[in-house]
């Protein structure tokens, strides 16, 4: 099981670190390990590296992508989506976004990503990360070259 935490990162460090993905990540392992007597000091940093989101906004944007579908389920901020081959789960909140998966690319990446730029995705257990928009890149690049030299 894969936990993915996104956060939106604003435009000025976003533009400084877009080639610097593990500048941006230390500085997130920072906040995510940090003990309860930083609080404050936590709350800053967040402050000057990110940008909330709204969680009513994008439960709102979520549901309507997926209220259609059988296997998606939902409750205030959380959204559910089984599969025969995969099973993920959302956790909205305002300073950042949560994602359990058993996949490595769950669906709701390519949704947050339609919904909002300058996205940092971390796995802190694993120590991966990335911007969502390179690996979306990335992995369109991929499937593309697989089709046109077939």
């Amino acid at each position: 099981m894969k936990t993915y935490y996104i956060f939106k990162i604003n435009s000025y460090f976003a533009y400084v670190y877009q080639d610097k993905p593990y500048k941006i990540y230390k500085m997130l392992e920072e906040l995510y390990y940090s003990k309860e007597y930083d609080i404050m000091l936590t709350y800053r940093m967040y402050e000057q590296l990110a940008i909330p989101f709204s969680k009513s906004k994008l439960n709102k944007y979520i549901y309507e992508v997926y209220k259609g579908c059988n296997n998606y389920l939902h409750n205030q901020n959380i959204h559910i989506l089984n599969t025969k081959t995969s099973s993920s789960k959302l956790i909205v909140g305002s300073a950042n976004l949560k994602i359990k998966s058993t996949v490595n690319y769950p669906t709701f990446l390519d949704i947050i990503m339609s919904y909002s730029n300058n996205l940092f995705v971390c796995d802190f257990i694993n120590k991966d990360y990335f911007w969502l928009d390179k690996i979306r890149k990335n992995n369109c690049q991929k499937e593309f070259n697989i089709v046109q030299y077939q």
